[in-house]
């Protein structure tokens, strides 16, 4: 999942503030107030909801079918929050947690729930993006893809603080240390000893941020500079191509359903021209090069773009330019109409250049995403503009948290 410096990210809060508006319904609820509640079914931003007398509460660490006794912790005019003190009756979906540092560790949400369920349920989140967020009248479905729910995590950032690493303490930004991680596949995480040791080497004066991991067919890699420690690029292969990637370099962390991914976005897609924007390494560029006669991918990111270049020669994409500007700079001085727009803009998404990319009048566009609640409000621009929306697919790239992968396909109306 990428990031973008262009404004700051919404916080949880604010998610669940914009997806569960609620009528100022007058509450006496009270902080600290003691409550036995259901909870109906799970928030995106990785709560359960429950309600107390017509007002959403939230809920971490619930699971649909709960009925729990919990705390109100915050109050506001649409919602409240409240934390588990005790489950009453298990819902059926309910299990244990398989890492024992669950709980603590907020990098997971949803480790007691089955998976099952999680799937199901992120399938409603983004259907209810559509609607709630996009006023999008989606009568069709919303397909989830998944595969295995442990050890499919290829990519890492831990952090660190005071020479300890580990990830971010639940609801807070303090690191808490782990020992095990079961998301991250097995290279990553049997080097978890050996970076703590490594770290404690790390000359005196020199201040170590956040190591980065990433692991490809060659192995694992990680950054910055570490005593004794492999730092190089690392090699991953979808649908026949290899990709070169550097361990800080943004790319698809599911290594079970990355080829899912990139096969469904470039799926019945063909033609003379497609522009793939905010294309990172090129991880969508090169399958495109197979039935394009042109190809050209722009990424403003200097690494990124350096290493699309790269994949583009190694693969000998002989088809592709690839540009190193971003989005908004490139249209502007574009002159060429794209048979196809393929966009995975960062998790902000793309609504700065929603104005140009509707002036190209693509025939059709792909539109790539990590974040359900910014691609239904930049769909919801494209329809106005003069696009049909013709499908929606989920993917899990994410399991046992409440992230979720989009691809929606798109028709100009007039085309």
């Amino acid at each position: 999942m990428r990031t973008s410096g262009e404004q700051s990210l919404p916080t949880a809060g604010d998610l669940l503030d914009r997806f569960y508006r609620q009528s100022h319904t007058m509450s006496t609820l009270e902080i600290g107030a003691s409550l036995t509640v259901t909870i109906e079914k799970l928030a995106f931003g990785g709560f359960g909801i429950a309600r107390h007398e017509g007002m959403a509460l939230f809920v971490p660490f619930g699971a649909p079918g709960d009925t729990l006794r919990v705390e109100v912790t915050e109050i506001d005019k649409r919602h409240a929050m409240a934390k588990l003190v005790e489950v009453l009756t298990p819902s059926p979906h309910r299990r244990e947690p398989k890492c024992k540092h669950y709980g603590q560790c907020g990098g997971c949400h949803f480790q007691h729930i089955d998976y099952q369920e999680q799937v199901r349920q992120k399938a409603g989140f983004v259907k209810d993006a559509l609607v709630r967020m996009g006023g999008i009248d989606w009568q069709g479905d919303v397909p989830i893809h998944a595969a295995g729910e442990w050890q499919y995590r290829a990519r890492t950032q831990i952090k660190v603080e005071h020479r300890e690493m580990g990830f971010h303490r639940a609801f807070s930004k303090h690191v808490v240390a782990i020992e095990e991680c079961p998301v991250l596949v097995p290279e990553l995480e049997q080097a978890i000893p050996e970076l703590r040791a490594a770290l404690q080497r790390v000359p005196q004066g020199e201040r170590v941020h956040q190591i980065e991991g990433a692991c490809g067919v060659d192995g694992a890699s990680w950054a910055p500079d570490l005593p004794g420690i492999r730092k190089d690029l690392v090699e991953h292969r979808v649908l026949g191509f290899s990709y070169f990637v550097e361990p800080e370099s943004f790319f698809q962390g599911n290594r079970l359903l990355v080829e899912q991914l990139v096969g469904h976005a470039v799926e019945g897609e063909r033609g003379g021209l497609a522009f793939d924007l905010y294309a990172g390494v090129g991880l969508f560029t090169l399958p495109l090069s197979r039935n394009f006669a042109r190809v050209v991918g722009v990424e403003d990111e200097r690494r990124a773009a350096t290493l699309g270049r790269v994949n583009v020669k190694q693969n000998q994409c002989d088809n592709v330019h690839y540009y190193r500007e971003t989005t908004e700079q490139f249209l502007k001085t574009n002159k060429q109409r794209p048979d196809l727009l393929l966009i995975d803009p960062p998790r902000v998404g793309a609504k700065r250049a929603l104005p140009q990319l509707l002036a190209l009048q693509a025939p059709r566009m792909v539109y790539v995403s990590c974040d359900p609640t910014t691609m239904a409000r930049d769909l919801k621009d494209l329809i106005a503009g003069g696009y049909d929306l013709e499908s929606v697919h989920a993917f899990d790239m994410f399991p046992q948290t409440y992230h979720v992968e989009c691809v929606s396909k798109l028709r100009w109306r007039n085309a």
